[in-house]
C-alpha cells in the first residue's frame, strides 16, 4: 500500500469528522483556552496509545493469547453500546461522573480517537499487509495532525450548524457507527467460526 492509501484508510477509521458531535457534547462547557488545551492533550495521548500498538501491540496480544476475532468482537460491542447512546440519548451521557470537567484519556483519546477500529487497522497493516513501520508511523502522524486540526475547528463548525444540526449529525453518526459495530462483530464471529487467527506468541 502507498502512503496516501494508508493515510486515507486511517483517516476514515479514526473518523475525526464523525467524532465532532461527540467531542462538542463532552467539551461544550469549557472555555476556548481550556478546549484547545484538552484537544491538544487528548490527541497526543491518542497518538501515544496508537504508537504503542503499532510497535508492540501484536506482541502484547500474543502474550495474552488473544485472537484477532476476539479483538473484532470486543471492539464491535463497545462501539455498539456507544452508538445506542448517541442515537437514543446523547453522547454527552455516555461518560458521566465528571468526565465532562476534564476528560483525561477517556473518552476522547480512548476510544473516540484511538479506538478499537484504529487499533485493529494498525495490527492488520503490520501483520497482514506487511506495511513498513516507517510508513505506518508517518501515516499515523499525518492522520492525527489532521484530526487535531479538525477537532480544533469543531466549535466554528458547531456554531454554523446550530444545536439542532449537531444533534441530527450526532444521531446520523450514531446510526453509521451502529452499522460499523455490527459489521465488526459479525466479522469477528465469522473469523472465530473459521478457526480464528491468534496473534503469534512472543
Amino acid at each position: 500500500m502507498s502512503l496516501s492509501e494508508i493515510v486515507f484508510l486511517l483517516f476514515v477509521v479514526v473518523d475525526p469528522i464523525g467524532n465532532l458531535p461527540f467531542v462538542q457534547a463532552i467539551l461544550g462547557p469549557l472555555s476556548r483556552r481550556d478546549y484547545r488545551r484538552v484537544i491538544t492533550r487528548e490527541v497526543l495521548i491518542a497518538f501515544l496509545v496508537l504508537l504503542c500498538f503499532a510497535l508492540a501491540g501484536e506482541r502484547v496480544l500474543g502474550l495474552l493469547g488473544v485472537e484477532r476475532s476476539s479483538l473484532h468482537v470486543a471492539g464491535g460491542v463497545i462501539l455498539f453500546l456507544i452508538s445506542l447512546k448517541m442515537i437514543f440519548k446523547s453522547s454527552a451521557a455516555i461518560f458521566e461522573n465528571g468526565y465532562r470537567d476534564d476528560p483525561l484519556l477517556v473518552p476522547i483519546a480512548v476510544p473516540a480517537v484511538a479506538g478499537p477500529s484504529a487499533i485493529t487497522t494498525l495490527l492488520i497493516l503490520r501483520t497482514q499487509q506487511h506495511v513498513p513501520l516507517g510508513s505506518i508511523l508517518a501515516a499515523l502522524g499525518l492522520v492525527l495532525l489532521l484530526t487535531y486540526l479538525t477537532l480544533l475547528l469543531g466549535r466554528p463548525i458547531s456554531k454554523a450548524l446550530g444545536s439542532r444540526g449537531i444533534s441530527a449529525l450526532e444521531k446520523l453518526m450514531g446510526l453509521l457507527l451502529n452499522l460499523i459495530a455490527v459489521d465488526m462483530i459479525l466479522g469477528g464471529v465469522r473469523s472465530f467460526l473459521g478457526g480464528g487467527i491468534p496473534f503469534p506468541r512472543a
